[in-house]
C-alpha cells in the first residue's frame, strides 16, 4: 500500500472513531499523578514490597526450561543481551526462517516482564512464541517477511527475589530510561535498539508487553502533545488493526500519555520518538491483572491479534482465511469433503468445485463462511456422484471474501473404486446419431459390450478386452452402420457377470 492511500486510511479511521472518550492515563490532578500506564499509583508505594514468586505463576527457572524447548526450533536463535544486576543473562530470542540469516528482514522487537508481578503480558508473549514457531500459513509467512527480536524476561532478578515492580536496586526499569546512570538492564536493552536501529534492518515495530490493574486489555500510545499529529493517527491506526482480529475483548485508543505531565520521557517508547520519530511504532500493551479482574486469559486469541496487525502494518500480506486441511474420501457413491481453518477474517464462504478433467470446473455447492474469527473452523459436504460415470474426481474449494475477492485452495484428488459390477443406462435415449454407454466393474477382468438387435442379432462390439477395476464408459455411433429406428440391446459381460439394458435408436 502506498504512502498516500494509507494516509487516507488512517485519516478516515480518526473522522470514524474521533468521537471516542479517551484517557490520560497519566492523569495530573495539582501536582498528584494517579496512575502510571499500568494504572498503579505513580509514587513509591511498592518499594520493599515482596510477593512470593511461585504466586506470580512463572519462574526464573520456568524460563530457563521453556528456553530449552523453544531452542529445540530451527526458527529459534537463543543468546543474551546483557546481564542483570545479580548476573542473570536477560535472553532473547531470534525467530525469523533462518534466524542465523536475517538480511533483507523487516524487524519486530518484544519484551516482556519488565514488572515481575505482571505475568499476563508474558502469557500473551508466550503465545505469540508458539505462534511463530509453528507451520501454520501464517507463521511461516511472518517468518518469511520478518524477523522477531523477543526478551521473555527483561527483569529476570525482580522475578526471583518477588519484586512487584522493581529490579535488586529497587528502581523500576520502566521509568529509568531518562534516568542516569541507567540500571544494567536499561542500559543492555538501550544498546540493543541503538544496535538493531544502525543495522541494515532497522526496528520497525515494538511492543513493550505488560498488564494492567485496570481490568481492561488496552495499548497505550503516545498522544500527539508529545510525538505529532501524524505519528497519533498511526498508532491509533495500529491500534484499529489489531482490534479487527479480537474487537470485543481489546479497547480502542482510549488510552494515551503525553509530556505534558512530565513523565512519558521516562518511557522507552519515549526513547524510540526521541530518536527516531515515525520510524518506529513503538506501543505498551496492557493485559488484564489476574489477581484482580475477571474474565482474564484467551492469551492465544491476543497474541493473533497483534500479530497480524503487525503484519498488517507492515503491509505484509496475508491470506485472510488459513486452511489448515481440504481432504476428499471416497465410498461407493458419495464422497465427503472435509476441510477446516486456522482462522477466518471477512469470510462470506466457500464455493465448492467439482471436475473430471481439472478443468471445466462446475460449482456444486456453497457453505457459508464465519466471517472473522480466530477460532479453528470446520467444514464438510457429502458430494454424490451415483449418476456420474467416472472413476475420478477433482475438487478444489473458492473462498469468498465479503468484499468479493477470492482465492483458491489446492486441487484434491479422489478414485472411486465401485463395489459391485453395474451396467449404466444409455445417454441420451433415444439417440440419434450416437449415445454414450457406461458401466463400473469392482476388479480387473477381460470384459465385452456386445450390441444386438430385438431379434438377437449382433450389431456391434464396443469392448473385448480387459479393463481395470474402475467406471467406464463407451461411445456407439451408426454413422458407419446400417441401422433402422427402433429398440436395441447392449449387453455387458465378465465371468459370470451378465447384464442387459434397452435402448432406442430414432432416425
Amino acid at each position: 500500500m502506498c504512502k498516500s492511500i494509507k494516509t487516507v486510511l488512517i485519516l478516515s479511521l480518526f473522522l470514524s472513531f474521533h468521537s471516542l472518550a479517551q484517557e490520560e492515563i497519566n492523569i495530573v490532578n495539582g501536582n498528584v499523578a494517579e496512575y502510571d500506564k499500568c494504572g498503579f499509583p505513580m509514587d513509591d508505594s511498592d518499594l520493599g514490597q515482596f510477593i512470593s514468586p511461585e504466586y506470580m505463576g512463572y519462574s526464573y527457572d520456568s524460563l530457563l526450561i521453556d528456553l530449552e524447548l523453544w531452542g529445540m526450533s530451527e526458527y529459534v536463535k537463543i543468546d543474551s543481551i546483557g546481564l542483570s544486576v545479580q548476573g542473570r543473562p536477560l535472553w532473547q530470542l531470534t525467530i525469523s526462517s533462518d534466524p542465523n540469516n536475517v538480511a533483507g528482514k523487516r524487524t519486530v522487537h518484544i519484551h516482556a516482564r519488565t514488572h515481575p508481578q505482571e505475568t499476563e503480558g508474558f502469557y500473551v508473549t508466550d503465545e505469540m512464541i508458539k505462534i511463530l514457531i509453528s507451520e501454520s500459513e501464517f507463521a511461516q509467512t511472518a517468518r518469511a517477511n520478518c524477523v522477531f527480536y523477543i526478551i521473555p524476561m527483561y527483569n529476570p532478578d525482580g522475578v526471583e527475589l518477588g519484586l512487584p515492580r522493581r529490579n535488586a536496586n529497587n528502581v523500576d526499569l520502566e521509568a529509568n530510561w531518562n534516568t542516569f546512570p541507567h540500571q544494567p538492564e536499561v542500559a543492555a536493552l538501550k544498546a540493543r535498539f541503538t544496535q538493531l536501529m544502525a543495522s541494515p534492518n532497522p526496528i520497525e515495530v515494538m511492543l513493550n508487553m505488560h498488564s494492567s490493574s485496570l481490568c481492561v486489555r488496552y495499548f497505550v500510545y503516545h498522544h500527539e502533545n508529545g510525538t505529532s499529529p501524524n505519528f497519533a493517527l498511526l498508532q491509533q491506526s495500529f491500534i484499529n488493526g489489531v482490534r479487527s482480529y479480537f474487537p470485543n475483548a481489546i479497547e480502542p485508543y482510549n488510552y494515551f500519555v503525553s509530556w505534558t505531565s512530565g513523565t512519558a520521557l521516562q518511557y522507552p517508547e519515549s526513547w524510540c520518538w526521541l530518536n527516531h520519530g515515525e520510524n518506529i511504532m513503538a506501543l505498551t500493551y496492557e493485559d488484564k491483572y489476574r489477581p484482580s479482574c475477571s474474565n482474564t486469559g484467551k492469551y492465544d486469541s491476543t497474541a493473533n491479534a497483534i500479530l497480524r496487525g503487525v503484519l498488517d502494518y507492515m503491509e505484509i500480506n496475508l491470506v485472510p482465511v488459513e486452511l489448515n486441511s481440504f481432504i476428499a474420501n471416497n465410498s461407493n457413491s458419495d464422497v465427503r469433503l472435509t476441510w477446516s481453518t486456522a482462522t477466518e477474517l471477512n469470510n462470506h464462504g466457500f464455493e465448492i468445485e467439482r471436475s473430471t478433467k481439472k478443468s471445466d470446473w462446475r460449482i456444486i455447492a456453497f457453505k457459508e463462511g464465519k466471517g472473522t474469527t480466530t477460532e479453528p473452523q470446520q467444514y464438510y459436504y457429502l458430494d454424490d456422484i451415483s449418476d456420474l460415470a467416472t472413476s475420478k474426481f477433482y475438487y478444489r474449494l473458492k473462498q469468498i471474501d465479503f468484499d468479493g475477492s477470492y482465492e483458491y485452495s489446492d486441487v484434491v484428488e479422489v478414485e472411486i473404486t465401485p463395489l459391485h459390477f453395474s451396467l449404466g443406462q444409455n445417454y441420451p435415449n433415444p439417440f440419434n446419431p450416437s449415445t454414450k454407454i457406461s458401466w463400473q466393474s469392482p476388479v480387473g477382468s477381460w470384459q465385452t459390450l456386445k450390441i444386438y438387435d430385438v431379434l438377437g442379432n449382433e450389431v456391434a462390439t464396443l469392448v473385448d478386452e480387459y479393463k481395470p477395476a474402475g467406471v467406464h464408459n463407451v461411445e456407439f455411433g451408426i454413422d458407419n452402420l446400417e441401422l433402422s429406428s427402433g429398440i436395441y440391446f447392449y449387453r455387458l459381460q465378465s465371468g459370470n457377470f451378465t447384464e442387459s439394458k434397452k435402448m432406442i435408436l430414432l432416425r
